[in-house]
C-alpha cells in the first residue's frame, strides 16, 4: 500500500466573520494559531485512490465539500466521490454560512479559503510512498462529558447553565472514551496519524476573537513534540453531538479559554501517544467505497410558532429568550420562518463508508449524538470501525429518537432540522454499507 500526507495552512483573512458569535463585533480580530487542512491519500496496488481531509473549520455544507471534491478531481485522479472532507468543528474559524442572524463571509472569500484547503489533498496525492498502516486505542474518560442532564424539574437543561446544587440528577446520555489512532509508519517509524475522538471543538467560544484550532491544534502540537518534530496530526470528530468538556460538578474547573484547550488537547494527545505505542498491523488490502443517500423527513414548526416568528420579524412582539439556547425569538425567527416554508420538502443525505483491508471509516454529515456513533462502532463487520461527523455536509444535530422527547437544546428547532428516527436512520444505512463492504 502507498499514502501520502500533508498539511496546508489555509489562512482565512483577518476580519471575516466569525462561526455563531453572537456579538455586535462578529468580525476576527487576527490569528491565534493557524488553521490547517490536513490530508491523506492512501492507494492500492492497482492505484485505486481514497482520501480523507479535516478542515479547521466549524462546518462545512454539501455545497461546500462538493465543491472541493470536484475541485480536487479536477486536479488529480482522486474521483470526488472516493474522499470525504469533514469538519474538525472549532468555533474559531470563519463563517461559512449565515446562523440565526449571525453574518457569513462572502461565498467567494469561502470558496478561496476552501480551495487553499483542498490543495492538502492534491499535495498528499504527490508524496504517495510505500507506507504500513497500524491502529491503537486508549481511553480517556476525564476530558468529555454528556452535556444533556436530567433535573428535578423535569426538564432537560444543559450543562452550560448554572445550576443549584443537587439539582441534577442523572447525564441523558453516555461519552465514548475511545482513542483510536490510525498510525502511518515508514521503515517502522511513525510519520503521521488520523486520530478520532468524541468531544466538540468548542473550548474557544464567543468571546473569543482569534482564529484558533481549539483543542485540536494543541493535540497536534503535543504528539509533535512527543514522537517527532514532523510529525502530522489529522483530528476527526467522533459522534459529539451531546458532548462537551464542562464537568457540571467541578464549579472550580475553568470552562473556556486557551488553557482549558491546552489542557485537553494535551491529555488527549498523552491518549493518542498511548494508542500509538499500542498499534498492530492494518491486515489485508482491500480498497471499497460506497456512498449512498437516505431520505429524513424534516422537523415540523406549527403553524403558531410561524405566525409569532413572523410577529417577532416584523418588530410586533418583544424579543423574549426562545430557550436553553439563550437566543431571543427576533433571532430564531429566521429560521424558523425558512423551516416551515419547506417543511413539506424531504430531505436527502449521503452517507460514505471506506473500507480499507480490515478498517472502517463511516462519514455522517451532521453533529451526531454519541450513542448513534457507538451504536455504529458496536455492530460493525469491521475489525476496526472510525467514525467521524460532519463528513461532506452539515445538517444540524442529529439526536437520536428519545432526545425529541427529552426536550433541551439540541432536538430544537433550528439546532435540528430533521425529525425523530433521523439518527436511527443514519445508522441503519452506514450498517448496511458496511455489511455490504465487508461481506466481499
Amino acid at each position: 500500500m502507498r499514502a501520502g500526507f500533508a498539511q496546508v495552512d489555509y489562512q482565512p483573512p483577518v476580519g471575516l466573520p466569525m462561526m455563531g458569535h453572537f456579538r455586535d463585533d462578529f468580525a476576527s480580530a487576527g490569528t491565534h494559531d493557524p488553521l490547517y487542512c490536513r490530508a491523506v491519500v492512501f492507494a492500492d496496488a492497482i492505484g485505486k485512490k481514497v482520501a480523507l481531509a479535516s478542515v479547521d473549520i466549524c462546518e462545512l455544507l454539501s455545497e461546500h465539500t462538493g465543491m472541493m471534491q470536484r475541485f480536487i478531481a479536477d486536479q488529480c485522479d482522486i474521483p470526488g466521490e472516493n474522499i470525504i472532507i469533514a469538519a474538525t468543528h472549532t468555533h474559531g474559524g470563519p463563517a461559512t454560512f449565515p446562523l440565526y442572524t449571525c453574518p457569513a463571509a462572502e461565498p467567494k472569500q469561502i470558496e478561496g479559503c476552501l480551495k487553499r484547503a483542498a490543495a492538502a489533498v492534491m499535495l498528499a496525492n504527490r508524496r504517495l510512498k510505500e507506507t504500513q498502516l497500524a491502529v491503537g486505542y486508549a481511553g480517556e474518560d476525564r476530558v468529555s462529558f454528556c452535556r444533556r442532564l436530567r433535573c428535578r424539574d423535569g426538564r432537560t437543561h444543559m450543562n452550560w447553565e448554572t445550576l443549584p446544587d443537587d439539582f441534577v440528577l442523572e447525564p441523558l446520555g453516555q461519552i465514548d472514551p475511545q482513542v483510536l489512532a490510525l498510525c502511518l509508519e515508514r521503515d517502522k517509524r511513525p510519520v503521521a496519524a488520523v486520530v478520532n475522538f468524541a468531544l466538540h471543538p468548542a473550548i474557544l467560544d464567543y468571546d473569543n476573537q482569534l482564529y484558533t484550532a481549539d483543542f485540536p491544534g494543541y493535540l497536534a502540537e503535543s504528539l509533535g513534540k512527543t514522537v517527532a518534530d514532523d510529525f502530522v496530526t489529522m483530528f476527526l470528530n467522533g459522534c459529539c453531538g451531546d458532548i462537551n468538556h464542562i464537568d457540571h460538578r467541578d464549579r472550580s474547573c475553568p470552562r473556556r479559554g486557551y488553557h482549558m484547550a491546552q489542557r485537553i488537547g494535551y491529555m488527549l494527545g498523552a491518549a493518542a501517544k498511548q494508542a500509538l505505542d499500542r498499534r498492530s498491523p492494518i491486515v489485508g488490502d482491500t480498497f471499497a467505497v460506497s456512498r449512498e443517500q437516505v431520505t429524513l423527513k424534516r422537523l415540523q414548526i406549527t403553524a403558531e410558532m410561524y405566525r409569532m416568528a413572523r410577529e417577532a420579524m416584523a418588530g410586533k412582539i418583544p424579543p423574549p429568550s426562545s430557550g436553553v439556547d439563550g437566543l431571543t425569538s427576533d433571532q430564531t425567527a429566521p429560521v424558523y420562518i425558512n423551516m416551515y416554508e419547506k417543511q413539506h420538502l424531504d430531505g436527502h443525505v449521503d452517507v460514505t463508508v471506506f473500507r480499507i483491508g480490515d478498517l472502517a471509516i463511516v462519514g455522517l454529515p451532521g453533529e451526531i449524538f454519541c450513542g448513534l456513533g457507538t451504536e455504529i462502532k458496536k455492530n460493525s463487520p469491521a475489525r476496526h470501525t472510525l467514525v467521524v461527523e460532519l463528513a461532506n455536509g452539515a445538517i444540524g444535530y442529529v439526536p437520536t429518537r428519545e432526545a425529541y422527547e427529552q426536550g433541551g437544546y439540541e432536538p430544537s428547532p433550528g439546532a435540528a432540522f430533521y425529525g425523530p428516527g433521523s439518527g436511527e436512520a443514519l445508522v441503519a444505512l452506514a450498517l448496511k454499507q458496511l455489511n455490504q463492504l465487508f461481506a466481499k
